[in-house]
């Protein structure tokens, strides 16, 4: 993500969130501590850091965005500015120790002139220890230290933490924009359209396209769905044959079943001519092609089935045979 443009982008996908830390900054107002809260995949950490990159910038722009050239810039956008301290969990939790060093730095004289920023990742994981002790330090805020907590759930953070501090909430990204960023990073139409559907966190979307394993999860439904009715092919024994990807783990079958539910809607969706509704767009000569030789009572009743075995993948049930029976069911409905 190119430096020079993030206020930018922050102002595409978080407007919000954007509008108000612009203001603050212009309007010299710019609050000691800050919560952003919001799902994973939503910029929370790199809005921090572009926050960060403002308050240190050496040459600000004109147009407010920090002009990502200059050492300050560069260097936390690296992650070794020695004024920006990131902290994360050690372990499961965030620690009590972790946040007295963080104390003790800011006690010290600092080595570079400017304000000195520290963000906390999943601050919902300090521990109770760790939660009291930050709020002393924010009871009595210097004036050039400046706090961002980063966090999914602001009810989980000491309610003495969160009055403290100015909360932006950060809104899960449109499906739309996740998908014109897939397009605009190279991923394929089809992809780029399914994969909003499984999920609105943006890290996460992009790591689901740069997975060989995942994609090919994408491309044996597709495979799945063109044999339906092929009687010199079997759906059961082809997925036989690629199950052992699926099976992996429960993520992946969740994946898997996931992307046939969505087929399976779209089959449902153009019976009832929701055409709009339609994700396997690519896929559309093939939906019709079934759609014109299953009944929309057919189409329901396997897909009742589908979102039956998704609730019960969280539980410990023999997997293989589950699968085995939906496909079967699948393949008898399409014959």
């Amino acid at each position: 993500m190119s430096v020079i443009n993030r206020f930018k982008i922050l102002e595409k996908f978080q407007p919000q969130a954007a509008k108000m830390i612009l203001n603050g900054i212009l309007s010299e107002r710019i609050s000691h501590a800050y919560i952003f809260e919001g799902p994973k995949g939503t910029h929370k950490l790199a809005t921090a850091l572009l926050f960060a990159q403002r308050l240190l910038c050496l040459s600000p722009l004109e147009d407010h965005e920090p002009c990502g050239t200059c050492s300050n810039c560069i260097r936390i956008e690296h992650n070794t500015h020695p004024n920006v301290f990131l902290v994360k969990a050690d372990g499961e939790q965030i620690k009590k120790d972790q946040i007295k060093n963080l104390i003790y730095e800011f006690s010290r004289l600092s080595v570079e002139n400017g304000p000195r920023i520290y963000i906390i990742d999943e601050a919902e994981r300090m521990n109770q220890d760790a939660s009291n002790t930050l709020l002393k330090q924010m009871e009595e805020p210097l004036s050039d230290i400046y706090a961002v907590l980063l966090t999914t759930n602001a009810n989980a953070l000491l309610k003495t933490i969160v009055s403290r501090s100015q909360l932006i909430h950060f809104k899960p990204i449109a499906r739309h924009l996740i998908k014109a960023t897939l397009l605009e990073e190279g991923v394929p139409p089809l992809a780029s359209n399914v994969i909003p559907e499984y999920t609105n966190n943006i890290d996460e979307a992009k790591k689901i396209a740069e997975s060989k394993d995942l994609m090919s999860i994408l491309e044996s439904v597709i495979e799945l769905y063109a044999i339906s009715d092929k009687k010199t092919e079997s759906m059961v024994i082809r997925f036989k044959e690629v199950s052992d990807k699926i099976l992996t783990n429960t993520a992946t079958m969740d994946f898997f079943l996931t992307l046939m539910i969505l087929y399976q809607k779209d089959l449902l969706n153009l019976k009832l001519r929701h055409l709009d509704q339609i994700v396997y767009v690519s896929e559309m000569q093939e939906l019709e092609r079934i759609t014109n030789k299953v009944s929309q009572k057919t189409i329901q009743s396997v897909l009742e089935k589908m979102l039956a075995l998704k609730t019960r993948l969280r539980y410990n049930i023999n997997y293989a045979l589950a699968f085995d029976l939906i496909i079967a069911q699948l393949e008898r409905g399409m014959l």
